[in-house]
């Protein structure tokens, strides 16, 4: 065990006189979350800017308008009065939404006639696409329920008669895990993963092709130590960063940008550990296999992108294909992003964690066997010592 210790505190000593190295290792995952934090912090998308080409100008259909003005979800552009300038601002960006009523709105309502609003929405980007969608529907029901419920009224209806009949069939909704539809909840803790994955992966990758490019990789090689205490020594002390960080950022996400952070802790903490440790080891065996740190961060600099897009925690594995979601699965990140979804958004307990915790256990084995158990050329080591010794 001395020898380890040995080891980690001359990484420990590298990491502090190395200041990109330490900034990368602490500053990095934090300046990052803060940066998405900042991004995603609204979380809900409200006042959606909506341009209204009124047409028919009467008293009800200004109520139109006004129930879209009264809800916080919409911010209305007054400068916009027609369909050719509510093309022109929808193209630019200034509004993300059209509303246009047509000419004879109140002829045909005053008629009992069905008829229609439109709305138009950006769906260039589909956060916008969607939640304009959605609010848009939001207004229009209430809309039509107050407007029936007053011309009951004024058939001669009593209060409960009107409630009875608008309320013959009632719908009543609970949304579980994200009530609020916060986008931040959704995306963000699996960007903090890929934070997390891409620093500690970089971090050890280069632990050993730094030895390599200084020439004291050869003393590691010759020395007594075996393989197992070296990858200790050198890997112990980016495990513990990675693992501090880990924790930092959930504390971050929780207390500063208000993603939930629920579920057992226990659970918490050992998916990390697991998660961290397959990190680690991968990349320090990919570390002693480089040949330089050129090579480790081109390779390691390739994964992110890849590895967020098909693990499904943006798109559902259902309608990503087959052969892609095979792939996806022997990934750690896919493990771990759902995972930790599943732990602290819905706050399941370990019957339902079983496969996940699982999969990173034999993922961790598997990165873990030939990180302690990379070869030594002793004949080419002890030769090559020799040549040092009768040199000096």
């Amino acid at each position: 065990m001395r020898q380890v210790l040995t080891i980690a505190y001359y990484e420990i000593v590298h990491i502090l006189r190395d200041r990109l190295l330490l900034g990368q290792i602490f500053f990095v995952p934090f300046l990052y979350t803060l940066l998405l934090g900042a991004v995603y912090i609204a979380g809900v998308l409200n006042n959606i800017p909506l341009g209204v080409v009124n047409l028919d100008n009467s008293q009800l259909s200004r109520e139109v308008v006004t129930a879209f003005a009264n809800s916080p979800h919409f911010q209305l552009n007054k400068q916009i009065n027609s369909y050719s300038g509510l093309e022109r601002a929808m193209g630019d960006g200034t509004v993300r939404a059209g509303l246009v009523i047509p000419e004879d709105y109140a002829q045909k309502v005053s008629l009992h006639q069905n008829t229609e609003v439109l709305i138009v929405y950006d769906s260039s980007n589909l956060i916008w696409g969607y939640n304009t969608r959605k609010y848009a529907r939001e207004v229009i029901n209430s809309f039509n329920i107050d407007h029936t419920s007053a011309y009951l009224a004024g058939l001669g209806l009593t209060k409960e008669e009107v409630q009875n009949t608008m309320d013959t069939v009632s719908l009543n909704m609970e949304v579980w895990y994200n009530p609020t539809y916060s986008y931040a909840t959704f995306i963000l803790l699996g960007i903090v993963l890929m934070v997390l994955h891409q620093i500690g992966l970089q971090s050890a990758g280069l632990t050993v092709t730094r030895e390599k490019e200084q020439n004291s990789w050869l003393q590691f090689l010759s020395s007594s130590v075996p393989p197992w205490k070296i990858f200790l020594g050198k890997s112990l002390p980016y495990y513990i960063s990675s693992f501090f960080n880990y924790a930092l950022l959930l504390w971050l996400v929780d207390y500063l940008i208000h993603v939930k952070i629920g579920g057992s802790l226990f659970l918490i903490i050992l998916l990390g550990a697991l998660y961290i440790l397959v990190i680690i080891a991968a990349g320090f065996y990919i570390s002693v296999k480089a040949a330089t740190s050129l090579q480790v961060t081109r390779y390691i600099m390739l994964l992110s992108v890849p590895f967020f897009i098909i693990s499904g925690y943006t798109w559902p594995t259902r309608y990503i294909p087959a052969y892609i979601n095979d792939l996806a699965h022997l990934l750690p990140f896919t493990w771990m992003a759902e995972g930790l979804r599943l732990v602290t958004l819905k706050g399941l307990g370990v019957h339902y964690l079983g496969n996940h915790i699982l999969a990173l256990s034999v993922m961790s084995a598997a990165a873990l066997f030939p990180a302690i158990t990379f070869g030594k050329p002793r004949k080419h080591a002890s030769s090559q010592k020799q040549y040092y010794f009768r040199r000096t």
